[in-house]
C-alpha cells in the first residue's frame, strides 16, 4: 500500500503567485518532463541545444525522493508505517528490528539519515515503462527497507574511515511494522529532522561539474540542462522556482557534484578486484532542505557500492562520501 497523497504544500499554503507559476525556459531549454516516459525525455533533450549525443547516451533512470506530499514530523510517518503503508523518510527513528543503535568505534551514536521503502521504490515505474529505458540499471532489492546511518563527520576521503565505522548501510529484508526505533538520548544532531518522503519517477544527466575544463559549449549545455531539471523539481516540491537551484535526493543515476573525482578516490579506497566490476552510485542525499547543515555547508552524502557487492547484497561494504566540493 503506497502512502501517496494528494500533492500538498507541507506546512504552508501556496501564495497566489506560486500556485500558477511555471518554470521559465532557460537558455532555450524547456521545463523538464519529470514524470514523463523515456520518449518525452528524449524529445526534451533533442529539442534543446544539446545536439551532442553525449546527453542522450548518458541520461540515467533515477527515482527522486520528494517530500512534496508530507509535512515534517513523526506522527504521519508512524501511522502510515504501522498500518502497512509504503513510506520512506529522512532523519528521525529507524526501522525495527535493530538490536542496538549503530555507533562509531569511539561510542558516538550515528545519525539515522534515510530509510527507503524498497517495494515503493521498485513500483515507481512499471515493467512496461522500464522496458523502454535505454541502459536501465537498478539492482537494489525489491522488498524491505534500505537504511543509512552516518556520524555526519566522517568524509569518506581517508583509508581509515571504514575502520572508524563512521557510517552504516543496512538492508532490513523483513522490517517489523509494530513500531519504530527511537534514537538514543546521547545523539546530538545539527537539527531535529523527521521528514517523510516518497520516491517519484526521475532521471539524472551527466553532471556539469564533470564537463568543467573541457569544451566550453559542452559545459554550458550541461549546466543549463542541469539547472532546468532542478528548477522543474523545485516547482513540483515547493511551488516556486525562485532563488538558487535546489538539489535533489535520488536513487541510482549521476552524482550532482560530479563523478570524476569520486571515482578516482574510490579506485583507491574501495578497489575493484573482480574482473568487469564497477563502482555505482546507489544514493545521493542532499543537505540543503530537510537535512540542512547535516553534511556541512550545503554538502551532500553519497552512497557508493561495487556492482559485485550489490549483487551479493553486501551493504556493509558500501562506501559513503560527504561531498562539499
Amino acid at each position: 500500500m503506497r502512502a501517496l497523497q494528494v500533492v500538498g504544500w507541507g506546512d504552508r499554503a501556496p501564495r497566489a503567485e506560486e500556485a500558477t507559476m511555471k518554470p521559465r525556459r532557460r537558455d532555450g531549454i524547456a521545463p523538464a518532463p519529470l514524470h514523463g516516459p523515456w520518449g518525452q525525455i528524449q524529445t526534451w533533450l533533442e529539442a534543446g541545444p544539446a545536439e551532442d549525443e553525449h546527453f542522450l547516451e548518458q541520461v540515467a533512470y533515477s527515482p527522486v525522493l520528494s517530500e512534496q506530499s508530507f509535512a515534517p514530523g513523526a506522527e504521519e510517518l508512524t501511522e502510515l508505517w504501522c498500518t502497512g503503508g509504503w513510506i520512506s523518510w529522512l532523519g528521525g527513528p529507524a526501522a525495527a528490528p535493530l538490536s542496538s543503535w549503530p555507533r562509531r568505534n569511539d561510542g558516538k551514536p550515528l545519525s539515522h539519515v534515510l530509510t527507503v521503502d524498497l517495494a515503493d521504490l521498485d513500483a515507481v515505474l512499471d515493467a512496461q515503462g522500464k522496458a523502454v529505458w535505454p541502459h536501465l540499471r537498478e539492482g537494489l532489492p525489491t522488498h524491505g527497507v534500505l537504511e543509512v546511518f552516518h556520524d555526519l563527520q566522517t568524509s569518506g576521503y581517508g583509508t581509515g574511515d571504514r575502520r572508524r565505522r563512521g557510517w552504516l548501510v543496512r538492508w532490513v529484508s523483513a522490517p517489523q511494522r509494530t513500531g519504530l526505533v527511537q534514537p538514543p538520548a546521547d545523539l546530538e544532531e545539527p537539527t531535529a529532522v523527521c521528514q517523510p518522503v516518497i520516491p517519484l519517477p526521475g532521471f539524472t544527466l551527466p553532471p556539469a561539474a564533470d564537463a568543467a575544463g573541457g569544451p566550453v559549449d559542452r559545459f554550458e549545455v550541461a549546466a543549463a540542462l542541469e539547472e532546468q531539471l532542478l528548477r522543474s523539481w523545485m516547482l513540483l516540491r515547493t511551488g516556486s522556482t525562485a532563488g538558487p537551484a535546489v538539489p535533489i535526493s535520488h536513487v541510482y543515476g549521476h552524482s550532482q557534484r560530479g563523478e570524476i573525482n569520486a571515482r578516482a578516490l574510490l579506485e583507491r579506497l574501495l578497489p575493484l578486484t573482480v574482473p568487469g566490476d564497477q563502482h555505482r552510485l546507489i544514493l545521493e542525499v542532499e543537505g540543503v532542505t530537510a537535512l540542512d547543515g547535516w553534511f556541512g555547508d550545503s554538502g551532500h552524502m553519497e552512497v557508493w557500492m561495487r556492482d559485485s557487492d550489490l549483487a551479493a547484497r553486501d551493504f556493509e561494504a558500501s562506501w559513503c562520501l560527504v561531498r562539499n566540493d
